[in-house]
């Protein structure tokens, strides 16, 4: 009988302790005194890696900087709050990322999700946001259709969005002497890539651009030589590269090779990988970046405090503002609200814009924003953003020299 009672008396102090872990991340919910924690992954490890390897210490550092002014202004505190993370490597494996964020949420009791990146991992990791009602600003998530599943704590901030990507340079170009007539679109063959040649294809014939040519290649490709007489023999005033960096880095230096001529070869990725394998045959060429240092508007001083000290480079890692704005809006959510509460949090994220430097991040319903990017040209081995013209760094050389 006594041994009934024990083994009674030992579930019901097992149960009651399960329940108080259970409710843990309720109870510091709504603190003036405790710490704001947000829980995160990043791809430290695995094939993400090389776009994020430097992003843990960036985080840390951004902590450090916005607690160096106290924290995160709270009204209902009457004070600031100070912010930590909570940072696991999700080794860019999607069933990794679930397994940390509901270890984030059931044990490290975090207040609010910043992140994931990445669309893989857009799929599965949301989901656990609803289950346990944790608002997720997740980072660069950019495919549209993942915000269609009806989820309530899911919001993203990926830079830019495919019907903002080359927004810029399309503007950019309707004021340039002499004018561009003819476009030929090279495209990797990978669905994001081909998503935005989809799209900028309509968009460039609604402008009055001619296309005379849309060919296709794959990530394997090595000789260009017969695309590349397509081009040739077509002569079209810009040829618009729409590709990852890497897969592209034998295409642009056998267009060089092969003497291509144009008024402007725009790359949608035009990055500090493929300058570096390219080296001089990047020179002229235009591109987009999310944002880059130099550009003014709201947090810019932060951001590039933050960039500096963790050796980040806006042209090496061009997702970074993605992950940055995450961090941005989170924070701007927690001071709309007023209250570190996730249900007041929610309510301040839904349909809501926020300020980052790049400018306004601005969510629909679904929780996806309306970010654009920069125009940029390669001028003497350096970046410059050369569209809009109220916040260039440097002027637009039209028609691009180089390629003349």
């Amino acid at each position: 009988m006594k041994l009934s009672q024990t083994k009674l008396l030992i579930t019901l102090v097992m149960t009651l302790s399960a329940g108080l872990v259970s409710t843990n991340a309720l109870a510091k919910l709504n603190s003036c005194n405790d710490p704001i924690v947000f829980g995160t992954t990043i791809s430290e490890t695995g094939v993400f890696s090389t776009l994020a390897e430097k992003w843990r210490r960036m985080t840390e550092v951004f902590a450090e900087e916005v607690n160096k002014d106290g924290g995160v202004m709270v009204k209902a505190c009457n004070k600031k709050i100070p912010i930590k993370f909570v940072i696991y490597d999700d080794q860019s494996v999607p069933a990794t990322a679930v397994s940390l964020y509901e270890r984030m949420a059931t044990v490290d009791n975090v207040d609010f999700f910043v992140g994931p990146d990445w669309s893989s991992m857009g799929g599965p990791v949301p989901p656990l946001a609803d289950k346990h009602k944790i608002p997720m600003i997740s980072a660069n998530v950019a495919t549209p259709s993942l915000y269609d599943r009806g989820l309530q704590y899911f919001w993203g901030t990926p830079f830019p969005v495919v019907p903002r990507w080359s927004e810029r340079y399309f503007d950019m170009i309707k004021t340039v002497s002499p004018q561009p007539k003819t476009i030929f679109f090279v495209v990797h063959d990978n669905p994001v890539m081909k998503g935005i040649a989809g799209f900028w294809t309509k968009k460039a014939e609604a402008q009055g651009l001619k296309i005379v040519g849309n060919e296709t290649f794959s990530q394997e490709s090595k000789d260009f030589t017969a695309l590349i007489s397509k081009i040739r023999a077509a002569r079209p005033d810009i040829v618009y590269i729409a590709s990852f960096d890497n897969p592209s880095v034998p295409l642009v230096q056998q267009m060089r090779q092969l003497k291509v001529r144009a008024m402007d070869v725009h790359h949608t990725m035009l990055t500090g990988s493929l300058a570096r394998q390219v080296n001089k045959d990047v020179e002229g060429m235009t591109g987009e970046l999310p944002w880059y240092p130099g550009v003014k508007g709201p947090y810019d001083g932060l951001v590039e405090r933050v960039l500096q000290r963790s050796g980040v480079s806006m042209f090496d890692y061009i997702f970074t503002l993605g992950r940055i704005g995450s961090y941005l809006v989170a924070i701007q959510a927690i001071e709309k609200a007023g209250v570190v509460d996730r249900e007041k949090v929610k309510e301040a994220l839904f349909k809501g814009t926020f300020k980052s430097p790049a400018g306004d991040i601005k969510f629909d319903e679904r929780g996806f924003p309306d970010n654009g990017a920069f125009a940029i040209q390669m001028q003497g081995g350096k970046v410059f953003v050369v569209w809009p013209p109220e916040v260039a760094t440097g002027k637009l050389q039209w028609p691009a020299p180089t390629w003349q």
